[in-house]
């Protein structure tokens, strides 16, 4: 019975809980099957759908966040949804433009893809990412979040394993609370250069790190105690460190030896564009895991008694010294590379590397002989002929040795390295011919001759090179030029540059048409026959068209304006007349246009706005007439704007304020006038002023007090009046050790700019060395009041020319201060006084003028100022004395004592004669008047009286002088 019972109970036990299974089952598959039906979870949809409403989003990447279209948001691009829970785990809108950079795409078509995909917004402003608490994955790199600050809710994400906001313009302080995300594998901030890092220590709790990139943060908070290095010993997974200009310096990681391994995992390790110096770092040779190592563009200094085996590791397989000080002979190359022999790339650029090229290579059973793919020795002081045994380098891909002092013939057995896709040998002193074994290098994509004596001919051979998209032979004495037999079979070529050649590509007939499509082409000081070559119209993809100093004449063809997706355009030093065409406002990407130096005539083209992406407008010395447009505002990009030497009129725009990235602005030699436009403070980067040879009138505006980067200011040969601001002394360019030359985009712009500059007293033409000019030209206006003293804080200057104004009082008495200066012209004004004794430590100083003036004194002596002999340089200052003004000598001391007790003597002398003339004449004029009044003196007795006493008393002084 109670067994039954028993039964009984269990049976209806376990139906209770099959039901109770069926429907929890049941309800589970409702639940998942809801999950499913819906694609994820119902407010992460919405949360995305909110996160999407604060972004701009130009190339519609998130098009396919629609809930009306789709709503499982599972499938949307970027999202990842767990299979499980359908929970948001993934959300990758990273802009892969930003990562992708192919060596032969230009610099403008990658900014381009990049500018073009680009989610934007202050996406800051919404906390609605912070409903994806199961987020392991966040990617929102290479984006534009507009200055915002890293929000503090991603510190809450404790789920997450990877995050990268690199290249997201993010600023502000990196929120401490990152340190919370403990379970973090991956964490790159990189390329957000307004973001500071305050205090490392947070990194400490992440343990589990296996990859960090700080790069291009400023470190300000690890300089104290070590605390860098703390960090990174509380990493032991860390494989991957990337902390490039990061300002950096050997007191945030100490390179003297420590006590323990520091980063013994490490397998990457980049400390490039940095400050550190000195010897390299002790601790490196514990890192036995490293194969790749960048520390490139820093300070590092050894030299030949140091060990070149500071990298114990044997699995290195990328080491970058580059940008550095190292002084080696060329024996230290296969020293240091003795024991790397897995090594694959080898970049040791610009440094002071010196001696016979041909020993790097002097033991071909190096371990490492037929494995190195890359090989970079540019920039450096190698000598001697390039090596044959290079030859042997067989598994080499790249071989850059541009830039040395190298000599002779190029070794043919270079056409051996079957693999190689890049040769640059430019810019050395190699002669002889293009070795015809060249043909050999099917694998070849870049090649580069330039700049060395090459001569012969140019070898058909190059035309089986099949596979060529870059080639440059400019500037040789190649005794022909290219030809269509050349290019026939270079099908994939894009980039041509042929500078300087004696003549312009040789084509058969006026329609031949290429086989291949360039992106680039660049004919300097080519012989064109007087007109555009016609073959050019047949290339589409042209985003790069130079065709500078080639004789060409007449006016814009018609079919060049089709070109509208050129970033380059320069046609400068040409006979080219006729007005701008306004076809060239259809030109909307270019990012440089060149015409200057031609005929132009009319007026600059209104289209400005159209060209947002524009760097660099250059109308130099053209016949251009007429105002500046007001639209040329509109171009807000605006670096370089020369307009100089023409004929322009007006006044300058006050649009030119919304072009707030003007780094020179020249529009001297024209007939500009009105005041200095204050406005251009708006200018934050301007390092270049030139308002020369115009009409402009009125003071200086106080607001150039804040022109701070200013390295040259002409406001020459203008109707300026007032006096000199004082604030001028406190332009930090002219006071800087170091040309500022950049700002913002490309420092290359400053190889190819010409300034024209009145220095040493004539007009100077800078071009290559222009970046290093730093002058203040005030000449030739109508200024008053004194030099002001604080321009001797300039000490860069090299030129100060202040001449012909109505200065007046001293010359500065610290005028020695100027250390640099090489021209110094204050003639034509009206100062006084000596001329300060620390003229004479300037020396530097090759012209000076003085001339007209009022200056007294002796003219000193000493240094540079013997070799400066030209009286003319003190004429028309008639109290100045000595050398080099032979015929007004000075005393010397004792002359001067025993001329000045001679001269008393002899003014004691003067003086009695003087008197005794003066009373004499006063007598003379008494007794002439005498007879005037004689009758009215016998009439008035007060009046005689009177007359008698004061001749008594004269009498008594004339008596008392001739007796002294």
């Amino acid at each position: 019975m109670s067994s039954s019972s028993s039964s009984s109970s269990s049976s209806s036990s376990s139906s209770i809980i099959l039901q109770i299974s069926i429907i929890l089952s049941i309800v589970l598959n409702l639940g998942l099957a809801t999950n499913v039906n819906s694609g994820c979870v119902a407010g992460e949809r919405k949360a995305l759908l909110e996160f999407k409403e604060t972004l701009l989003d130009p190339s519609n990447r998130l098009s396919s966040w629609n809930e009306i279209i789709d709503r499982d948001c599972c499938a949307w691009r970027g999202i990842t949804c767990s299979k499980s829970t359908g929970h948001v785990i993934g959300l990758d809108l990273g802009n892969s433009y930003g990562y992708v950079f192919d060596e032969n795409m230009s610099r403008a078509d990658w900014l381009d893809n990049i500018f073009r995909n680009m989610l934007r917004g202050k996406m800051l402003d919404s906390s609605s990412l912070s409903e994806l608490k199961h987020l392991t994955y966040l990617d929102l790199s290479c984006n534009d979040f507009h200055f915002g600050t890293i929000p503090l809710f991603i510190g809450s994400m404790n789920q997450l394993l990877h995050l990268n906001l690199s290249l997201s313009n993010f600023s502000g302080i990196v929120p401490h609370n990152l340190g919370n995300l403990s379970r973090l594998r991956k964490l790159d901030l990189s390329n957000n250069i307004n973001l500071i890092v305050e205090d490392l220590s947070w990194a400490s709790n992440l343990s589990l790190l296996e990859y960090l990139d700080l790069g291009d943060i400023y470190l300000s908070g690890t300089k104290d105690d070590r605390s860098l290095v703390k960090v990174l010993s509380s990493l032991p997974y860390l494989s991957v460190l990337k902390l490039s200009s990061t300002a950096l310096d050997n007191t945030n990681l100490p390179h003297t030896c420590l006590n323990f391994t520091l980063l013994p995992n490490v397998r990457h390790l980049d400390l490039s564009r940095n400050s550190f110096e000195g010897e390299f770092p002790c601790f490196l040779r514990d890192m036995t895991s490293l194969k790749f190592l960048d520390l490139s563009k820093n300070m590092y200094n050894s030299s030949d008694h140091h060990n070149p085996r500071f990298l114990s590791s044997t699995k290195l397989t990328h080491v970058d010294l580059s940008s550095n000080y190292l002084y080696h002979h060329t024996d230290w190359i296969p020293d240091f590379l003795s024991n790397k022999c897995q090594l694959r790339s080898l970049k040791l650029s610009s440094n002071q590397l010196y001696g016979d090229l041909s020993r790097v290579v002097k033991n071909l059973s190096a371990c490492w002989v037929h494995k190195l793919e890359t090989l970079k020795l540019m920039d450096n002081k190698f000598n001697g002929p390039i090596s044959g045994f290079l030859g042997k380098l067989s598994a080499l891909t790249e071989l850059d040795i541009s830039s040395n002092r190298l000599s002779g013939p190029i070794p043919a057995s270079l056409g051996k390295l079957s693999a190689l896709t890049k040769l640059d040998v430019s810019y050395n002193r190699l002669s002889g011919p293009i070795p015809s074994s060249f043909g050999r290098l099917k694998a070849l994509k870049v090649l580069k001759l330039n700049n060395n004596i090459l001569s012969g001919d140019i070898p058909i051979s190059l035309g089986h090179l099949s596979n060529l998209e870059t080639i440059d032979i400019s500037y040789n004495s190649f005794s022909t030029s290219l030809s269509t037999s050349h290019l026939a079979n270079l099908t994939r070529l894009n980039s041509l540059t042929m500078s300087a050649m004696s003549d312009q590509l040789r084509v058969p007939y006026d329609d031949w048409v290429p086989p291949f499509q360039l992106k680039t082409l660049v004919m300097r000081s080519c012989k064109s026959g007087g007109r555009f070559p016609e073959w050019i119209r047949s290339q589409k993809t042209l985003t790069w068209l130079v065709l500078s100093n080639c004789s060409i004449t007449g006016t814009l063809p018609k079919w060049l304006t089709s070109f509208t997706n050129l970033y380059v355009l320069d046609l400068s030093r040409n006979h080219i007349q006729g007005p701008i065409s306004y076809s060239l406002c259809e030109m909307k990407d270019l990012y440089r246009l060149d015409l200057s130096h031609n005929r132009f005539s009319g007026t600059l083209p209104k289209c400005w706005p159209n060209f947002r992406q524009l760097i660099v407008a250059r109308f130099t010395s053209n016949q251009l007439s007429g105002v500046i447009p007001n639209s040329i505002g509109g171009a807000h990009s605006l670096q370089w704007l020369h307009l100089n030497n023409n004929s322009l009129t007006g006044e300058l725009p006050s649009t030119l304020e919304n072009c707030t990235m003007l780094v020179v602005l020249d529009v001297g030699d024209n007939n500009l006038s009105g005041n200095l436009p204050a406005y251009l403070t708006a200018t934050r980067f301007l390092t270049v002023l030139i308002l020369r040879n115009n009409e402009f009138s009125g003071s200086i505006p106080r607001a150039f007090c804040r022109l701070h980067k200013l390295q040259v200011m002409d406001l020459s040969n203008n109707k300026l009046t007032g006096k000199i601001p004082r604030c001028f002394g406190n332009f930090l360019g002219m006071i800087s050790d170091k040309p500022i030359g950049f700002v913002f985009y490309d420092t290359s712009e400053w190889g190819s700019v010409t300034l024209n500059q009145v220095m040493k007293g004539v007009e100077m033409e800078y071009t290559t060395t222009s970046k290093y000019v730093v002058n203040l030209d005030l000449s030739s206006n109508y200024f008053i009041g004194g030099i002001p003293s604080e321009l001797t804080r300039l000490s860069s200057l090299i030129g100060l020319n202040l001449s012909h104004n109505h200065l007046g009082g001293n010359i500065p008495a610290k005028i020695g201060n100027l250390a640099l200066l090489e021209s110094l012209d204050l003639s034509g004004n009206n100062l006084v006084g000596k001329i300060p004794d620390s003229i004479s430590d300037l020396e530097f100083l090759s012209h000076l003028n003085l001339s007209n003036n009022n200056l007294s004194g002796q003219i000193p002596t000493g240094r540079q100022l013997q070799t400066l002999e030209d009286p003319g340089i003190y004429a028309g200052n008639p109290q100045l004395c000595g050398p080099p003004l032979l015929l007004k000598k000075c005393h010397s001391e004792d002359e001067n004592h025993n001329d000045v007790q001679d001269d008393e003597d002899g003014d004691d002398e003067d003086e009695r004669d003087e008197t005794i003339k003066f009373y004499a004449v006063l007598i003379s004029g008494y007794a002439a008047g005498l007879w005037g009044i004689i009758g009215v003196l016998v009439i008035q007795t007060t009046w005689r009286q009177a007359l008698f006493r004061f001749a008594e008393v004269v009498g008594a002084k004339i008596l008392m002088v001739i007796n002294r």
